[in-house]
């Protein structure tokens, strides 16, 4: 059994404790989300996917079965969107333009996955598809700044 004065004792340490012990730090406002990129969704319907990801590249396209459709390993998964491109985006468009835009890096889009891989610039299955500056890449430099 505790004694009234090791009773005391106790408390003491543990106020000292509290008292002493953690302090709140304030490290400032919370840092954005990393590579938080979400470009311009009409964009994406009017110019990306026509023009880049939709477009036949020799008899390739990026959503074909041993490219980025759907059940691929790749990091960008497409499907053809059966459904007119509208805002709000129906599913299908609203899975290409989130997978896209997984890919970007709005900081630095020239060193985007979307566009380094189809310059060949990092090794790319398809091979190269776009020429680096060409005007694929102007289109996806242009989405991050449109609405």
């Amino acid at each position: 059994m505790i004694s009234r004065a090791g009773l005391y004792l106790v408390l003491a340490a543990a106020a000292l404790g509290a008292g002493l012990g953690c302090q709140t730090v304030d490290l400032g406002a919370p840092p954005a989300d990393v590579n938080v990129c979400e470009p311009g969704q009409q964009w994406f319907i009017d110019q990306i996917w026509p023009n880049f990801l939709g477009a036949d590249y020799g008899g390739k396209h990026c959503y074909d079965a041993t490219c980025h459709a759907t059940g691929s390993r790749n990091g960008l998964i497409l499907t053809v969107p059966v459904e007119p491109g509208a805002i709000p985006f129906p599913a299908d468009w609203a899975a290409n333009y989130a997978s896209a835009a997984n890919q970007m890096n709005c900081s630095l889009v020239d060193e985007s996955r979307l566009l380094i891989l189809p310059e060949n610039l990092q090794v790319h299955g398809g091979g190269m598809l776009i020429m680096q500056n060409g005007p694929e890449a102007m289109l996806v430099e242009q989405w991050v700044t449109m609405p």
